[in-house]
């Protein structure tokens, strides 16, 4: 359910269809309600969902908003791959809107995220997909922290 309403979202920001926004939506609904069950597990996904709502109705400050709650939460519960995941559609979303600075915070960010979480060949994939070389030599490297590391 989480993954197909990411690329149902996805289909419809990339203008294959007003019916991609509707299934999207009933994915987030369908979530909405495991959320009651399990919040932990799936409060991330949900806010994701919304943030892929968002960025598709080009509501700006609500899907930046979202996305940035949604890896907020992601990182709290420990779920590094899903904040690496909301750090990467948040990337997409910026691109897309011509923040490119943005946008490669976003992607440096869902690479360090993927590589602590094993996923080396995802990382790497997206290292090339979007020339993270060139990136970093503008705005320099990246650290991923917990909430509880900044206490200290």
């Amino acid at each position: 359910i989480f993954y197909r309403g990411i690329v149902m979202f996805h289909l419809h920001r990339e203008g294959k269809g007003e019916h991609w926004l509707k299934e999207g939506k009933k994915m987030q609904d369908q979530l909405e309600t495991w959320v009651n069950t399990s919040k932990p597990i799936f409060e991330n996904k949900l806010i994701l969902l919304e943030a892929e709502s968002y960025a598709s109705t080009c509501n700006v400050v609500a899907a930046k908003e979202s996305y940035e709650l949604s890896i907020k939460v992601a990182r709290n519960n420990g779920y590094i791959h899903e904040q690496g995941l909301a750090y990467e559609c948040m990337g997409k979303y910026l691109m897309s809107a011509v923040e490119v600075r943005d946008a490669e915070r976003c992607f440096l960010s869902a690479h360090e995220c993927y590589m602590q979480w094993g996923a080396k060949a995802k990382a790497e994939t997206l290292w090339m997909d979007w020339n993270l070389d060139s990136s970093t030599e503008r705005i320099g490297p990246v650290t991923i922290k917990h909430e509880r590391d900044e206490l200290e």
